[in-house]
């Protein structure tokens, strides 16, 4: 090649090397949001600044080289001495649930029967004669043995109809006027996968348990889809400001999705969403619900909601209630007791296995409630069996809530290519973790209470969610201090099963990289690097050097998806 035509090929490619290409080789502007004034953590270490163009991470690194990039329209972002770190995914959560609850009868965490009913005369109060007085959340043991009755509500509410659910919405506390709108008396029968307890006389005592609990609820005023709204929209925002960007909606049903659907076509709400429908192998209208919002999700899909998720409860829960589904018996489980001994499995392994095997040739991804752990192998089987029929490349299934799982289970879920859930945020002693469930299932059980550690180990993703409002807060900061170190939020004597502690590192990976991946987003979300999109959190302080009890307190001064400000602390 002649000396001059080198010289111009040399040119041209250096030329070349110098322009920002973007892919697909067309040439870059100049970025268009510029963040400095702080530390920007990479999955490399710490960087001074990031450049962002339209949504998109353009460069994180020096601040000199940032600024090269910025054009003089871009908008500078310095947040004088914060933190900046990936947006963080909650992979359970109900948001439809939280923001109703927000506007109904509250209880106080932990409340005694005393202040329950003082709160309950408050709402009477305010509502007229026959109206429902819907809300919550009580928990069985701020209550002595049996305290808990219609009878109790029936004093401050004779005249309203009560429906209070427990704080893990598994059951609900109704008074006299609620049972009988609903059509409940002596000779009600239980309804498969429920339980109406009934006093020494046969007569319902109140309580509803599971399945029970919808015949109450089919009783209840439908809530106007402008009370949907509003209460998804208010949930949206309170995560925004805990700096949640994404998030999995863990039940989907008729009531929920349409304003999902709704909200993220106005751009109203900017999160990324995935939304789970929930679907029955008993014939009825939860599975027919179920199939026709599956056949119709399309509809409802948007650039910010995909419901293309599955949801299969295969148990209750591990309280008092004894309706969590476990492989021995219940360790308060005595002689005349009406409660299961083992617990409820909701679905035979003949109806669960094709019905799973379906949804994953579908593409669709398939979370399983399983809190026991009985329900846990039963749900681990059912994926087996799927990628059995049809290879191991479907989508990633979660084993959801996973509170008790046995230890042979642990190494089962990883090489299915699936995925472990563990929510609520109750990683620490709680009167619902520490006396009602530990006296359930014993002492020796609730040393592997939700078993991250050993999940971890295994090389398999792992998740985790709030379940909100199962828990009275959304707040992630709360849950990444626990998780560390298995105590209250800000230190505390008593520990909560502290053999599956883990480390500051794991728990942030757990709310950013591993839910991005979960939600099918791992390309996109969950990391500050070049390419992925500019979903991001300003700290104040920083969480990976701040006192571990200090982290509960960690306070979020803005919140970007796409490099567009969606929330910002109050001055």
């Amino acid at each position: 090649m002649p000396s001059r035509e080198r010289t111009l090929l040399l040119g041209l490619l250096l030329s070349t090397c110098l322009l920002p290409v973007e892919a697909g080789g067309k040439e870059k502007g100049p970025a268009d949001l510029l963040v400095v004034g702080g530390q920007i953590k990479t999955p490399s270490g710490w960087a001074e600044a990031m450049a962002v163009q339209d949504g998109v991470i353009r460069f994180v690194g020096k601040e000199s080289e940032a600024r090269r990039l910025a054009g003089p329209a871009a908008t500078l972002v310095d947040v004088h001495g914060g933190t900046v770190l990936p947006g963080l995914v909650d992979s359970h959560v109900h948001p439809l649930f939280a923001g109703l609850a927000a506007a109904a009868c509250r209880l106080s965490p932990g409340a005694g029967a005393a202040d329950i009913q003082a709160a309950v005369r408050d709402c009477v109060a305010k509502r007229a004669p026959g109206d429902w007085i819907k809300g919550g959340s009580w928990v069985a043991a701020s209550f002595t043995q049996g305290q808990q009755t219609r009878a109790l509500l029936d004093a401050v509410a004779p005249d309203n109809p009560v429906v209070l659910d427990d704080e893990a919405l598994h059951s609900v506390w109704v008074n006299s006027l609620a049972l009988r709108l609903a059509g409940i008396d002596r000779n009600t029968p239980d309804p498969v996968g429920g339980i109406i307890e009934r006093d020494a006389a046969g007569e319902p005592t109140g309580l509803l348990r599971e399945n029970a609990t919808s015949l109450v609820e089919r009783a209840l005023p439908p809530d106007s889809l402008t009370a949907r709204r509003t209460a998804v929209k208010w949930a949206a925002d309170m995560m925004l400001s805990q700096g949640i960007t994404a998030f999995t909606v863990a039940s989907i049903r008729d009531a929920d999705i349409e304003p999902f659907a709704q909200l993220t076509r106005e751009g109203l709400v900017k999160q990324r969403i995935r939304g789970c429908i929930v679907w029955d192998a008993l014939p009825g209208v939860q599975q027919d619900m179920g199939e026709r919002l599956i056949a119709a999700r399309a509809d409802y899909t948007t650039d910010r909601f995909r419901p293309d998720c599955v949801k299969i409860f295969m148990d209750g829960v591990p309280t008092e209630s004894h309706t969590g589904a476990m492989l021995h018996p219940y360790a308060d489980h005595g002689a005349g007791d009406s409660r299961p001994e083992k617990g409820i499995l909701m679905m035979a392994p003949s109806d669960l296995n094709p019905a799973v095997a379906r949804f994953d040739k579908m593409g669709l991804s398939v979370k399983f409630h399983a809190a026991g752990d009985a329900a846990v192998r039963a749900a681990i089987d059912a994926i087996a069996f799927a990628r059995q029929a049809n290879g191991g490349n479907g989508p990633v299934h979660a084993v959801g809530h996973s509170t008790f799982v046995d230890p042979a289970d642990i190494p089962r879920v990883g090489p299915i290519n699936a995925a472990w859930e563990f929510s609520p945020y109750i990683w620490y002693p709680t009167p619902i973790a520490s006396v009602d469930i530990a006296k359930a299932v014993g002492a020796e059980r609730m040393q592997r209470w939700m078993p991250l550690a050993d999940a971890l180990k295994t090389g398999a993703l792992v998740v985790t969610g709030s379940d909100w409002p199962v828990i009275p807060s959304v707040n992630p900061w709360l849950a990444l201090e626990t998780l560390v170190t298995r105590e209250r939020p800000g230190g505390s004597p008593e520990k909560l099963a502290p053999g599956q502690a883990i480390s500051r590192e794991q728990a942030f990976t757990l709310f950013t990289a591993n839910g991005a991946r979960l939600m099918g987003l791992g390309d996109q979300i969950g990391a500050l690097k070049k390419g992925m999109a500019a979903d991001f959190i300003v700290i104040q302080d920083n969480p990976y050097s701040a006192h571990i009890h200090d982290l509960h307190e960690m306070r979020v001064m803005m919140t970007f998806i796409d490099g567009e400000k969606q929330y910002e602390q109050s001055p």
